[in-house]
């Protein structure tokens, strides 16, 4: 009776583990179990989502500090106040003129070459053309001088080259144009640190940026576009009559529209003028460049704005005193067969292109020797 309540006693076998463990040795932890293989993906996925708020976070941060200022957020001036060490607006381009005299056998045989080239491939102004404009205007304009010499010299501006262009030549001519702007870009760059080069140098290791400089154009088009919008509206509304020509509340406010467009497209694409300066260093890419240069113009964007319209006004100043004597002189002697005013175009064209690099250039020079962040909020 007593042998049916015993209870019946297992034989255990010890294994290795337990034989260690009877020798005083610790006992080793027991295996976690597994996740199921959704909970180990959604695990990973977290923290990947995790990991990238926390850089946005900080790259907001960082953001912050170096741009106070917040969109359609007044700011005070004691906020916003930043320094800009830049010579008077005379002073300025008189050191611009100083640095190009300083250097001007390589602009001399750059401008010889540019002028050759654009002669060659993209062509000039039509004397034909050029003479039928002024042979019209001579008979519309009689008595009025002055309207009849600002004419010709508006025409002789905007007139296109000799043949009609066509998107090949539109194409070469815009690249011509950026190639000639990277040369300039990259002799400034050299010689203002006291490098010794030759024209051939720049024309041979300029080049490199060109892709992300011509990126860096496509989106300084797209910032054209409120402009062209404007504009565009107020060509519709004049065609159908909406806007009269004469001086009327309807034209004036349109023209103020127009004027506003500009200022603020202008103001909006001073970035991207310093761009194109940054996009030229090695390893640079666009975006990056339209970072930089927005951390180098925040706080003085204004100041560099009108440095920029300031910087047109020599060239128009050059332009009125060769350009207006060469047309009179044409309409004088009307030697047809030799194209006076198309060369002098062109030859004023190359200039102009030199002296607006050259002023980007060492405009950006000596904001980027100013350091000074904005102030803090």
């Amino acid at each position: 009776m007593l042998k049916l309540f015993k209870r019946k006693r297992t034989k255990q076998v010890k294994t290795p583990l337990d034989s260690n463990a009877s020798n005083g040795s610790r006992k080793p932890a027991k295996p976690l179990k597994k996740y199921h293989i959704l909970i180990r993906w959604w695990v990973r996925f977290w923290r990947a989502i995790k990991n990238w708020w926390g850089r946005q976070v900080q790259r907001h941060r960082d953001f912050k500090k170096r741009r106070p200022h917040r969109s359609f957020f007044l700011t005070c001036k004691r906020d916003a106040r930043r320094s800009m060490r830049i010579p008077g607006y005379f002073a300025f381009t008189h050191q611009v003129w100083r640095t190009l005299w300083q250097n001007r056998r390589l602009f001399i045989k750059f401008i010889i070459l540019y002028a050759v080239l654009s002669l060659l491939i993209v062509g000039t102004l039509s004397q034909s053309n050029y003479i039928a404009l002024r042979e019209q205007i001579d008979v519309a304009s009689e008595g009025l001088e002055a309207l009849k010499w600002m004419t010709l010299f508006t025409g002789a501006i905007t007139s296109g080259s000799g043949e009609e262009a066509t998107i090949a030549s539109q194409t070469i001519s815009g690249l011509l144009l950026l190639f000639g702007w990277l040369v300039v870009v990259w002799i400034l760059r050299r010689r203002m640190v006291g490098d010794k080069i030759k024209l051939r140098d720049a024309l041979y290791t300029a080049g490199s940026p060109i892709i992300a400089t011509f990126t860096l154009l496509l989106i300084m088009l797209l910032q054209l576009l409120p402009f062209a919008l404007v504009l565009l509206a107020y060509s519709a509304f004049s065609g159908v009559g909406l806007i009269n020509w004469d001086i009327s509340i309807e034209n004036m406010a349109a023209w103020c529209a127009l004027a506003a467009a500009a200022v603020l497209t202008l103001y909006w694409m001073t970035t991207s003028f310093i761009a194109l300066v940054i996009v030229t260093n090695p390893g640079v890419y666009p975006f990056r460049a339209i970072r930089m240069a927005g951390d180098i113009v925040v706080g003085r964007r204004v100041r560099i704005m009108l440095r920029l319209l300031f910087m047109m006004l020599p060239m128009a100043i050059l332009w009125l005193v060769i350009l207006l004597p060469i047309i009179w002189l044409d309409s004088l002697i009307k030697i047809d067969w030799l194209p006076l005013v198309p060369l002098t175009v062109l030859i004023l064209s190359t200039l102009t292109l030199t002296w607006v690099a050259s002023y980007i250039y060492i405009l950006y020079r000596k904001l980027i020797d100013d350091d000074t962040p904005p102030a803090k909020r």
